[in-house]
């Protein structure tokens, strides 16, 4: 009998044994594919981010000169993401952090035709609506994009890179504060304006 339940006892024993070895190289492979994931994934965001501050200082002009015929045009592509070309486990991040980071590439896709409709219907020769449009739309994704490449290496426990002299996130920041300044003004300036007008139509009383 004793045999019986030592022998039940070394069974049990044996299969948690087996269980916490399991666990533990399972989440020891699942760290290191958050890890190589982290590194892979960022460097690309690294690369978009970059991309999308080139795209924020683009006005239209080349050295501060239209072209030729007096026309401003694009000087700076728009960045794409190509993260499904990537051979990492995705599975390895929270559910929360990978449905962020997957569906960047289709807000670069919607800021894409969003700017495309706005070339469409601006007046030339300077464009100068739609490249305000461009440069607002490209710094928010670029934004938007740090914060994902912040959240990515702290759930790894990785330090994010040092700027160099020339931070690029910094850069769009400043964009986007100028350009939404620009516009409130622009609002004020246009409701003044109108008040202005309704009061120099506005019938005079009779006292």
């Amino acid at each position: 009998m004793e045999s019986a339940v030592f022998g039940l006892i070394g069974v049990l024993v044996g299969a948690i044994l087996t269980g916490v070895r399991e666990w533990w190289f399972q989440n020891r492979k699942n760290k290191k594919d958050a890890e190589y994931l982290a590194i892979q994934v960022s460097c690309q965001l690294e690369r978009f981010i970059a991309g999308c501050a080139g795209v924020a200082g683009d006005d239209g002009l080349c050295d501060g000169q239209t072209d030729k015929d007096g026309y401003s045009s694009i000087q700076v592509e728009s960045p794409t993401l190509a993260l499904n070309d990537l051979k990492v486990e995705w599975k390895v991040l929270p559910a929360n952090l990978m449905y962020s980071i997957l569906q960047l590439p289709y807000k670069a896709e919607l800021v894409a035709q969003k700017t495309m409709y706005e070339f469409n219907h601006a007046s030339p020769p300077d464009y100068s609506e739609a490249f305000e449009e461009r440069q607002l739309q490209y710094s928010i994704l670029g934004i938007d994009a740090s914060r994902l490449v912040a959240q990515l290496l702290k759930h790894v426990a990785l330090a994010e890179a040092t700027p160099d002299e020339w931070d690029p996130i910094a850069f769009m920041r400043e964009q986007k504060a100028k350009i939404d300044n620009l516009r409130q003004k622009r609002a004020a300036d246009n409701r003044n304006l109108f008040e202005e007008n309704n009061e120099s139509v506005r019938p005079a009383t009779d006292a």
